[in-house]
């Protein structure tokens, strides 16, 4: 470890985490670095303009330079910006919640939600993870990568969250081979009692999975009829996405 870039980052995330500019006594009392040290970190940190120093009370607060730095650092906003019209269409057509997500690890992350506007709802938050093996999202994603990687992204315990959850892997292997074949997936209560979520994949021009799309309701909502429907939709919504992103990124996920 860098201990001076580690303390330098410290200073920077005292700032950032506080609801109020603070003075330099401010940071230096809640990093517990030396006055002249934070002194100097701050300085630097202005001048990368991460930090912000207003000289009328004295105080630091983030700097502009944080924000550029989100938006270049970002690997997704383009994904979120292409699928956002055809999300929140679906969203409409069904009244359910539309989730967007991408694999990390071992875990699906959730980007975007586009929440139903019924009371009783499937809820989620930006930015919440869950595992690959009890979630379509998860799921789906995963079975559109090299089978290589099947056996390495999957957990070696695999976590049963509901009575319903796949825990062995020879059935996880299978229900990602089936998921495969047919381009969807769908958990019936996996990852929570009476939750269903249909999933469908955005591939890049290779077949390798980029992210996906879902729709997750309540089980007594979604009928024979309605899951066929959602499949349906859910593969135009994914086709339309694939279209716009590739255009621009052409094998993204396959390097």
């Amino acid at each position: 470890m860098v201990k001076p870039l580690f303390k330098a980052m410290q200073v920077l995330r005292i700032v950032c985490e506080s609801s109020q500019a603070l003075t330099l006594k401010d940071i230096t009392e809640l990093s517990e670095i030396p006055k002249s040290t934070v002194y100097r970190y701050l300085y630097t940190l202005i001048a990368m303009d991460m930090i912000d120093y207003n000289s009328n009370n004295e105080t630091f607060s983030p700097g502009l330079g944080l924000w550029w730095l989100m938006q270049s650092a970002d690997p997704f906003s383009k994904l979120r910006q292409v699928s956002s019209k055809e999300r929140r269409s679906l969203m409409r057509k069904f009244n359910e919640t539309v989730n967007l997500g991408v694999l990390t690890g071992s875990e699906v992350l959730y980007l975007e939600i586009v929440e139903s506007a019924r009371s009783l709802r499937m809820q989620a938050q930006p930015g919440a993870r869950d595992d690959i093996h009890s979630t379509a999202l998860g799921k789906v994603l995963l079975a559109f990568r090299p089978r290589s990687q099947w056996e390495a992204l999957i957990p070696e315990k695999l976590v049963r969250h509901t009575d319903k959850t796949l825990v062995q892997r020879n059935e996880v292997l299978a229900n990602l081979e089936e998921i495969r074949r047919t381009g969807f997936a769908i958990e019936y209560g996996e990852n929570e009692d009476g939750a269903t979520c249909i999933a469908a994949p955005i591939l890049d021009s290779n077949g390798v999975s980029l992210a996906a799309v879902s729709v997750s309701a309540p089980s007594s909502r979604i009928t024979d009829a309605l899951k066929k429907e959602i499949i349906v939709e859910l593969s135009k919504c994914c086709a339309i996405i694939e279209n716009k992103f590739i255009r621009d990124i052409p094998n993204s996920a396959g390097r």
